[in-house]
């Protein structure tokens, strides 16, 4: 039997990008970050669960070098934003994370370069699975997004009431801020809470402080409670009733929109029925009795 003399070009392919990832991480290894930031993103990054981001951090690093010289600040910008809103997964960048969706879309043609030439299909595959590698960072980026959220939602109201208990007991906001953080239960909310901790201890405003924390996060409730925070330290007055006040309100929002989600249970379930449980029903119901019409 002869052995072709030519191979497939997603095998080309698959073989020079194996070459090229292993050059990278001999000759490129994972730069030591000597700043506050650095520290953090390195932390970030070793506590990622992402096997993309681990396995291929030391070409999205390279490749991030060369994202950086394009000209794209806008889209910088509004990259940095949204990977702020999302709590910075993995400690990535804007550079890192246009590096990363470019290695995807290379991961996803291969792919589609391989089904087409098994299947026979060219380039449907490559053009389908091209577009999924295109988008799936997005989607991904928005999904952090929504569950960081969601969770900020949920942890709002008992945050604010260890808050007001704080308060109540003596505490400046500043301390009591201080006390949550230290024996609170981990989450998004709490480590924003910790940042503007932080950010207040550095010499920064407490009304600073608190805008930047509510840009970051990006939501109606917390926009509200800064908001009302914020007013109560420029008129003077007490913290406490405007911390259980916001509670209570966030509190009550938590149980609206969880009747609304048990609300919308039997629209979700309409479909399921549709599809699976009425035909299956039809079949056990009516089987018998077309067997015996033709049978008879």
């Amino acid at each position: 039997m002869e052995l072709p003399l030519t191979l497939p070009a997603w095998l080309i392919s698959l073989l020079f990008g194996s070459l090229v990832m292993v050059i990278v991480v001999l000759i490129f290894p994972e730069p030591h970050e000597l700043s506050d930031d650095g520290v953090v993103r390195s932390a970030a990054r070793r506590q990622s669960k992402s096997i993309l981001f681990k396995l291929f951090l030391p070409l999205i690093l390279l490749i991030a070098q060369f994202v950086e010289l394009l000209p794209l600040e806008k889209h910088r910008a509004k990259l940095e934003l949204r990977l702020i809103q999302a709590g910075r997964p993995g400690g990535v960048t804007a550079s890192e994370y246009d590096a990363t969706r470019i290695i995807t879309i290379v991961l996803a043609l291969l792919a589609g370069m391989f089904f087409d030439s098994e299947l026979g299909l060219s380039p449907i595959c490559t053009l389908g699975l091209g577009a999924l590698g295109f988008m799936y960072p997005d989607i991904w980026l928005k999904d952090v997004i929504a569950t960081r959220r969601r969770r900020i939602f949920r942890d709002l109201p008992d945050i604010l009431d260890t808050l007001r208990l704080a308060v109540d007991a003596g505490f400046d906001l500043s301390s009591a801020m201080q006390v949550v953080v230290e024996r609170g239960r981990r989450g998004p909310l709490l480590d924003e809470l910790e940042l503007v901790a932080r950010e207040v201890s550095l010499g920064r405003t407490r009304q600073q402080a608190f805008r930047n924390f509510a840009d970051r996060i990006a939501m109606a409730e917390i926009n509200a409670f800064v908001v009302a925070l914020n007013q109560a330290d420029q008129l003077g007055a007490s913290i406490g009733p405007v911390l259980k006040a916001q509670a209570d309100m966030s509190r009550t929002r938590r149980w609206q929109l969880a009747e609304a989600l048990v609300n919308k249970i039997p629209m979700k379930m309409l479909a399921p029925l549709v599809i699976f449980i009425f035909p299956s029903s039809f079949i056990i119901l009516f089987t018998p009795l077309l067997i015996q019409w033709m049978q008879s």
